[in-house]
């Protein structure tokens, strides 16, 4: 199974609690709108205090004290967004690891006795806690680090190329050649465990 569609299986597992996903994957948009405006701002301030942009006249006080609010606004969201979104994203991790692992309990226990006969209950025990595990561990990541991470690339780029087109492209040739060895070590990582999975599945 490729990365991407473990993703979507997993997300699909949300169930109940997919209008707090939303809330949490659009509270992650903001936050990295947020996070890439702070150090445009900040240097927006710079500039003010030198006169970059003024032919070398510093910017009055009430044009300073504004771009100060701002830069001290978006700090205080970013910090409250992000506190936000880690606690959130904590508790439905946790909610959803609970009810995965009370729904496989539960179906175990219907399933009918010879089935039971064949599987060691120690087993059954393993891959539930194991994958479990694992899921509550995909959702908590997702929600506040890889969500937030991919966001801020796709508001990154453009507006980096939008403010200084340079620069900008550097970054958008780091960014492909860095998604391009990501993409082979993860193929290169999915080839090599795959007879290791058919091996412990037989």
């Amino acid at each position: 199974m490729s990365l991407w569609r473990l993703y979507l299986r997993v997300l699909t597992l949300l169930g109940s609690e997919r209008r707090l996903g939303i809330y949490l994957a659009l509270a992650n948009f903001a936050l990295a709108g947020a996070a890439f405006a702070e150090p445009v701002l900040f240097g927006r301030i710079i500039d003010a205090l030198t006169g970059t942009r003024t032919g070398g006249v510093p910017a009055d006080w009430s044009q300073l004290m504004t771009l100060v609010a701002a830069w001290v606004g978006f700090g205080l969201f970013t910090i409250v967004c992000g506190v936000t979104v880690a606690l959130h994203a904590d508790r439905l991790a946790h909610r959803r690891r609970q009810t995965v692992l009370t729904g496989f309990f539960e179906h175990v226990l219907q399933l009918p006795q010879r089935f039971h006969h064949g599987a060691h209950s120690g087993r059954l025990l393993k891959i539930m806690l194991a994958g479990t595990d694992v899921l509550w561990a995909l959702w908590l990541d997702f929600f506040r680090e890889s969500f937030a991470a991919v966001m801020s690339l796709l508001i990154l780029l453009p507006l980096s190329l939008y403010l200084n087109w340079v620069l900008g492209s550097v970054l958008l040739m780091v960014c492909v050649i860095f998604a391009a060895l990501t993409g082979l070590v993860i193929n290169r990582t999915e080839t090599l465990q795959r007879p290791l999975v058919l091996g412990s599945s037989a």
